[in-house]
């Protein structure tokens, strides 16, 4: 996208932001702030409710629709499925300030699982183009029998438009020689790739036109949402003592919608609430029980859209970056080091993406997009991790194990623990992880700490993998301000024992090139470290990348090891060599 188009886009969006407000104000102004408390104070609770319950219903017998042309498009997706993407698409209409509509959202989630992008997004426009054929023709048969009362040059215009967008989307699509004639246009050669996925989609929506037993379906399905859509304007109405007919809500409600569908607002903002309230007030009710009307509907769509977004934060999607093509990546410093950088800090790579802060808090802590694992880990971390005494060691034992993968019985936990991606984290049975500890598996789904049963873990030290594995094995003791880090593997075995202080890596910087700082060359491993049974590491070891220390091999304090140790080995020194061996006057 250009920085034109883009300030285009950008300025367009400000109009219609103002467009919406100064419509807002206006009704407002005109059915009065003091009429419309009172109509809202006179709210009839059990219609009210009534109303509520529609809603859920409307979207099921959208989502029926939807799933019976995905079936004809050979994508078989569960109804349930079907509906939830569609409260998801009410996110991205209502919720959500964002240039990816929900249609387009769903149809993504559809294509994206089935490996059918051109057949989802035909599915949407079907059921889309269906709904707008029954809808254009119920608001051009009720303007007709109340035109009377509905005379006005806006709404005249808006069923102009709207005619002629429908019959020109009908022309496109049931005309394929007229896309295929703009291939042979020199002119059009910039959006020959855009012709080409139109073509595509053309294709595949055609190839239900000869499923008549869908088509009907999908018309008549539409026809009884609408009369639904009906009966839900006409009992919000009742809702708040509006003398409102069926007939009179059956004139209203198609007329409205078609007006909410102009594209000179944002989501309708000001556009659905002018055109109730100019409807009822022409239909001989109060403009005041109009945009009543208006604002409970609204309402209702913010609550779905709000469970929407719930369900999409576990979807995984990222609508910017695999709808919009946008690059994840922004460097924040002009003249740092561009192109493809191996941030050897996974702080710094998560923290130079566009995302929102929240994403950026949850790809560093949580691991995901999911909602409820934020709560989740927020409200434990935060009632439970820093009580002191037998109360915290007592609510934490209780609720710490639900932020892991798996937790053995009988561990402890002690305070000020910190947590990032703990679902990839397990831990055996009867393990101590002691106060002020750091357990991080960040990085892809490979990811993982696991502590085997009866491990202790000592005060301030920390365990951290970044795409990579860290195992210890059971009964083994890692002393206070340890810290084991690795992008590739950290193995431990049975009975090690380490010393305070000690270090282990499981990667090196590259420094090969001169031409750019060392930290923007990446890293590089060796292969890991290995560190079998019965090891003891004395105060302040360093081990690195690309070792293995045999079993039974005890390395003295301060000792810098750099290469591998065999079984049995007593060694020291920087770098550490072996000077004895633990087997020497055993009888064999």
């Amino acid at each position: 996208m250009t920085p034109e188009s883009s300030k285009k886009r950008g300025i367009g969006f400000y109009v219609r932001i103002i467009i919406s407000i100064l419509l807002i104000a206006y009704v407002f102004q005109k059915a009065g702030i003091r009429q419309l408390w009172q109509t809202i104070q006179e709210t009839r609770i059990e219609y009210l409710l009534l109303s509520l319950a529609i809603t859920p219903l409307l979207i099921f017998i959208s989502a029926w629709k939807w799933q019976v042309i995905l079936k004809a498009l050979t994508i078989r997706v569960s109804l349930l499925k079907c509906f939830w993407l569609y409260v998801v698409g009410y996110f991205f209409n209502t919720v959500l300030p964002t240039n990816v509509g929900g249609d387009i959202v769903r149809a993504y989630a559809i294509g994206k699982a089935n490996g059918k992008r051109a057949e989802a997004f035909s599915s949407v426009f079907v059921e889309r183009f269906t709904g707008l054929s029954v809808l254009l023709l119920m608001a051009l048969v009720a303007f007709a029998l109340a035109m009377r009362q509905l005379s006005s040059r806006f709404l005249v215009i808006a069923l102009i438009v709207a005619t002629v967008g429908y019959f020109t989307l009908l022309f496109l699509i049931l005309y394929p020689p007229f896309l295929q004639g703009c291939l042979n246009l020199k002119f059009a050669k910039p959006i020959f790739p855009l012709l080409r996925k139109l073509l595509k989609f053309q294709t595949a929506t055609l190839s239900i036109k000869n499923n008549l037993q869908t088509f009907v379906f999908a018309m008549v399905n539409s026809f009884v949402f609408y009369i639904i859509a009906v009966l839900n304007v006409y009992v919000s109405s009742l809702a708040f003592n509006s003398p409102i007919t069926f007939s009179a809500a059956l004139i209203i409600t198609p007329i409205v919608m078609i007006v909410t569908m102009l594209p000179i607002s944002i989501g309708g903002i000001g556009l659905a609430e002018g055109a109730y309230y100019f409807t009822f007030v022409r239909m001989g009710l109060t403009g005041a029980a109009g945009l009543s009307v208006a604002l409970l509907l609204r309402a209702k769509a913010l609550f779905a859209g709000v469970i929407g977004g719930l369900y999409y934060s576990t979807l995984g999607i990222d609508m910017k970056r695999d709808i919009m093509g946008q690059d994840p990546h922004a460097f924040s410093v002009s003249n740092d080091v561009h192109g493809n950088v191996n941030y050897f800090s996974g702080f710094e790579d998560v923290l130079r993406q566009k995302k929102s802060p929240l994403k950026k808090y949850q790809d560093i802590q949580i691991g995901n997009y999911n909602i409820f694992s934020l709560i989740k880990v927020e409200c434990i971390t935060f009632l439970f991790g820093y009580i002191p005494g037998i109360s915290g060691y007592f609510f934490r034992k209780l609720f710490y194990p639900r932020l892991f993968k798996r937790v053995g019985k009988g561990t402890h936990f002690g305070r000020s623990i910190t947590l990032q991606h703990s679902s990839k984290i397990s831990i055996g049975m009867n393990c101590v992880i002691d106060e002020y500890c750091k357990l991080s598996a960040q990085g892809d789904d490979d990811s993982e700490i696991i502590l085997g049963n009866e491990v202790l873990l000592g005060r301030g030290s920390f365990i951290g993998t970044r795409d990579g594995k860290v195992s210890v094995g059971d009964f083994s003791n890692i002393g206070s301000g340890c810290r084991l880090g690795t992008t590739t593997q950290i193995s431990l075995g049975k009975y090690v024992l380490l010393a305070a202080n000690c270090y282990i890596g499981g990667a090196q910087h590259t420094f090969d090139r001169t031409d750019i700082p060392i930290m923007r060359q990446g890293y590089e491993s060796r292969g890991g470290v290995t560190i079998e049974d019965d090891v003891w590491l004395g105060t302040d070891v360093k081990v690195l990348d690309g070792v293995t220390i045999g079993t039974g091999s005890v390395i003295g304090a301060g000792s810098v090891v750099t290469h591998d140790i065999p079984p049995f080995s007593l060694a020291m020194g920087i770098p550490a060599r072996v000077h004895a061996s633990r087997k020497q006057g055993i009888k064999e």
